[in-house]
């Protein structure tokens, strides 16, 4: 056989491949809404490292957007297996800028790591902690600017990070054993793609707004889940909203 048919019979394999697979999976589309009218975040009043930190700080535990769309909650299918994509730890990064995580919600895929960085000339740290049970995952120190760590993480679920130095500064880390997880945006958008027909249980994670301070520090509220049963067509959108109030 000469290279050009091998070639083409390469091609053929690949658009038939292509045929089959496609249609073969569908979408799950939605958003996650606060109804009515949303409370006051009160900002943290910061009372040192001021140069860099500022004079307030806002907790995040409340973003409310366009027509009420509420960013960073996490939207994922429960108990689907699904074979995860694998990328490099430069992928997944929380940056420490201004005494803030950033991005405040974070996906990683079950078994990969993440890069921390920081931006900041202070002393900071990433102290994850398993969200079930509030024990040390990992604590990661990062007393030198410009520094960057590599953490992996093998347990699926949510964690939470704390800085040590600045107690304020908070995030989480939702680890998904699957793939098919995603933070909603700032207009409280999700999507999930590429998910195998069939019928499923979708859980909407957030981590709640109520904050009081315990000796300078402030301590959070329970987070909020609210499920519901959605079915996944082969080639077509499943829909479906969560609201908050």
């Amino acid at each position: 056989m000469n290279a050009s048919k091998s070639l083409a019979l390469v091609l053929l394999t690949l658009v038939v491949g292509s045929s089959l697979a496609f249609g073969q999976t569908g979408t799950v589309k939605g958003t996650v809404k606060f109804a009515g009218t949303p409370p006051t975040m009160t900002p943290y009043k910061v009372t040192y490292n001021n140069n860099v930190c500022g004079n307030e700080a806002s907790l995040d535990r409340l973003v409310v957007g366009k027509d009420g769309g509420v960013e960073y909650a996490v939207v994922y299918i429960e108990g689907l297996k699904g074979k995860a994509e694998r990328v490099a730890p430069s992928k997944y990064v929380i940056d420490q800028k201004d005494c803030s995580y950033n991005p405040h919600v974070l996906i990683v895929s079950h078994g990969e790591s993440f890069t921390v960085a920081n931006a900041d000339p202070l002393f900071h740290n990433v102290h994850g902690y398993f969200a079930s049970n509030n024990e040390t995952a990992f604590n990661i120190a990062q007393p030198i600017k410009g520094m960057k760590s590599v953490q992996r993480v093998r347990k699926p679920g949510m964690y939470m990070i704390r800085c040590d130095v600045h107690p304020w500064m908070n995030a989480y880390i939702y680890v998904s054993g699957d793939g098919y997880a995603a933070a909603t945006d700032k207009d409280g958008n999700f999507t999930l793609s590429d998910v195998p027909p069939g019928k499923y249980k979708l859980v909407m994670w957030h981590e709640g707004w109520d904050t009081k301070d315990v000796s300078g520090k402030p301590e959070f509220s329970k987070p909020i889940e609210q499920t519901q049963e959605i079915t996944v067509v082969a080639g077509q959108t499943a829909d479906a909203d969560f609201t908050l109030k």
